[in-house]
C-alpha cells in the first residue's frame, strides 16, 4: 500500500472511530473490507485516486466469484466502500462515478435462528455449576437469556454498571449509546451469588479488575472466549442448531414477543436504533400462529385425515 492510500485510510477510521462513535469491532471490520479493496488495485498499480469505476466493478465480480461472497457478505463489503468512497468524494479525491457503480445488494429477509424453551433449558442444565468457572458461565448464559446483552455488552459490564436493589443493568452498545437493561429474578440468583461467592476465586492474588466476568486467568473474558464455549455447551446439550450469543439474543426477543410483550419495549431492551430491525421477530411471531392454526384448527385436521 502506498503513503497516500494509507493516510486516506487512517483518516477514514479515525472519522469513523473519534467522530461517528463506532465501536471498535465494526471500525476493525471496516477496516479488513477497506484493506481487502487497496490490496486488490495495488496489485494493479493503481491507487485510491487513480482507480476508476471499472476497477471498483472488477473487484466486486471478484468478490463475488473468485472468494464466492454471499449476498450478506457482498452486501457489507459494498456498505463499507461506499461509507469511504463517501468520504473521499467530499474532498474530491475520487471521482462520483467510483461511488455510483456500488449498488446496495437486497437481502431477503431470513427468520433469525433461535432457541426453543426446552433448548434453554438443556444448554442450562449442561452446565457444571459446582465449579466457579462453571457457575460463571451458567450465569452469564441467565444474563444473556434474561436480558438479551450483545457479546461485547456483556464482556464490557463493569462492576459500577450493576445496580442489584433495581436488578438493572447500564450497558453500552453500538455507538456507546448507552441503555438500562432489567434482568430477571433467575438472573439475579446467579449474578449476585456469582458476584458475592465466585467470581473473587477467579481473581489472583494481589490483582484486580473492574469487569464483572473474569476467565480463570482473573482478567476479561473476550468475546471469543464466550464464542467457543457457547458452543461446547450446546454440543454438550445436543444442540444441533448454530448457536452464537447472538442467537440467544434472537431468543430472548422472540419468547417476549411470544408471551405479549410489547415491539416498542422489545426494541427499546435490544437497543435498535429502528423499529424496522425489531420487527423480523414479529416474522416468527406470526409463522408459529399458522402453525398452532394448522394443528389445532378442526377444519384443518378433517382436511387432513380425507
Amino acid at each position: 500500500m502506498n503513503g497516500s492510500d494509507q493516510r486516506l485510510l487512517k483518516k477514514y477510521l479515525n472519522f469513523v472511530k473519534l467522530e461517528k462513535r463506532l465501536a471498535l469491532n465494526s471500525v476493525e471490520a471496516y477496516e479488513r473490507d477497506l484493506l481487502d479493496f487497496i490490496d486488490f488495485i495495488d496489485k494493479k498499480a493503481l491507487s485510491l485516486t487513480t482507480a476508476d469505476a471499472v476497477n471498483v466493478s472488477e473487484y466486486i465480480i471478484h468478490l463475488s466469484k473468485d472468494k464466492d461472497f454471499s449476498d450478506r457478505s457482498l452486501a457489507r463489503s459494498i456498505s463499507s466502500l461506499r461509507g469511504f468512497f463517501k468520504f473521499l468524494m467530499e474532498d474530491d479525491f475520487i471521482a462520483p462515478e467510483m461511488l455510483e457503480i456500488l449498488e446496495p445488494v437486497k437481502l431477503t429477509k431470513s427468520l433469525p435462528v433461535f432457541l426453543t424453551m426446552e433448548e434453554v433449558q438443556r444448554l442450562f442444565n449442561s452446565i457444571d455449576t459446582s465449579k466457579p468457572s462453571g457457575f460463571r458461565d451458567r450465569t452469564i448464559l441467565e444474563m444473556f437469556y434474561s436480558s438479551g446483552l450483545r457479546v461485547s455488552e456483556l464482556t464490557d459490564l463493569k462492576l459500577g454498571n450493576v445496580h442489584r436493589s433495581e436488578q438493572i443493568l447500564v450497558v453500552f452498545g453500538k455507538g456507546s449509546k448507552e441503555r438500562v437493561v432489567p434482568y430477571s429474578d433467575d438472573a439475579a440468583e446467579f449474578l449476585h451469588q456469582y458476584l458475592d461467592r465466585v467470581r473473587h476465586t477467579l481473581i489472583k492474588k494481589g490483582d484486580w479488575s473492574e469487569f464483572v466476568f473474569l476467565n480463570n486467568r482473573g482478567v476479561k473474558l473476550t468475546r471469543q472466549g464466550v464464542w467457543k464455549k457457547l458452543k461446547e455447551f450446546a454440543k454438550g446439550a445436543g444442540i444441533t442448531k448454530e448457536i452464537s450469543p447472538h442467537k440467544l439474543r434472537h431468543t430472548f426477543a422472540t419468547h417476549l414477543l411470544e408471551g405479549g410483550a410489547d415491539l416498542r419495549s422489545v426494541q427499546m431492551l435490544l437497543g435498535h436504533a429502528s423499529i424496522n430491525t425489531t420487527e423480523i421477530y414479529t416474522h416468527i411471531e406470526q409463522h408459529t400462529i399458522k402453525r398452532e392454526f394448522e394443528q389445532k384448527h378442526p377444519r384443518e385436521n378433517i382436511e387432513k385425515e380425507n
